[in-house]
């Protein structure tokens, strides 16, 4: 008993270091203009299908990893460059050059679905990381970023916390033992209540928001299902993978998958909600 209290205390100071380091550093990404920002999006997106990639148990060691690195930068960032006229480009060209590499190994006997991994690994981190770009290059496309990686971010606080503390129910088992339905509301209120504030402060800060308060609340709403729903789908591939964490390159989160694995999953949903809105 207290050796679990003293360790999830130490997880817990680990996170909150870890978040009075980031937060402020991504923020500053965000304001700072397309620059910063694309910076931000490729280091997230080169880490995040690194670790994606190392899951599997037979994860190539050769120049695919390279290739499927920079593919998925390339992907995340095609909203803020010239490559955004191009997507289909993005898609098609890489993906030939992967394939062909597989003919040459095929005859070697050394082909595996690990490449087929890779391969599938740089489209799903990229594809959807680049939809914070897209967000990005909206109007009001700053706040709108802050607006989505801050109720993203509650939820998941909110719903570790609670978790721990109450946790008693579990949502799915077989996917993930740690997630319970007492963390989710937990992380919904949290969501809630940080989408609304959040709302509130940005619009006097950086100008006024496409949406009223209302319409706020439902996207927190939203962002809070997307978010839970991109932990899940992370749970199941760690749990394939039979790993705890994705990586350790942030202390008290384990990998960047480990922490922008929601991410993913609400930036895409922000963005198609914000452009129908603003239709």
């Amino acid at each position: 008993m207290v050796r679990t209290l003293c360790y999830n205390f130490l997880v817990l100071h680990l996170r909150v270091l870890t978040a009075a380091v980031g937060l402020p550093a991504i923020l500053l990404a965000v304001i700072l203009g397309p620059g910063p920002f694309c910076i931000f999006l490729g280091v997230v997106s080169a880490v995040c299908s690194v670790e994606l990639g190392r899951l599997h148990p037979h994860a190539p060691r050769d120049g695919l990893p390279v290739l499927m690195v920079v593919w998925a930068v390339a992907l995340s960032l095609r909203f803020l460059t010239p490559l955004g006229d191009m997507p289909g480009l993005l898609i098609t060209l890489p993906l030939v050059v992967a394939l062909g590499m597989l003919v040459p190994l095929a005859s070697l006997k050394r082909a595996s679905p690990s490449w087929a991994w890779s391969v599938a690994g740089a489209i799903y981190v990229g594809w959807l990381m680049g939809y914070w770009g897209g967000l990005y290059s909206l109007e009001s496309g700053a706040a709108l970023v802050v607006f989505g990686l801050f109720t993203t971010f509650a939820y998941d606080t909110c719903a570790y916390l609670t978790g721990r503390s109450v946790g008693k129910h579990k949502v799915i088992p077989s996917v993930s033992s740690g997630k319970t339905w007492e963390g989710v509301v937990g992380g919904f209120c949290g969501a809630l209540v940080a989408g609304l504030a959040t709302h509130t402060v940005l619009g006097h800060f950086m100008g006024p928001f496409p949406f009223g308060s209302a319409v706020a609340l439902g996207l927190a709403a939203l962002l809070a299902i997307a978010a839970q729903t991109g932990d899940l789908v992370e749970s199941a591939l760690k749990r394939g993978a039979g790993v705890k964490d994705a990586g350790k390159i942030l202390p008290g989160h384990g990998g960047m998958l480990d922490r922008f694995d929601s991410v993913l999953f609400t930036g895409t949903v922000l963005y198609y909600v914000s452009l129908w809105l603003t239709a």
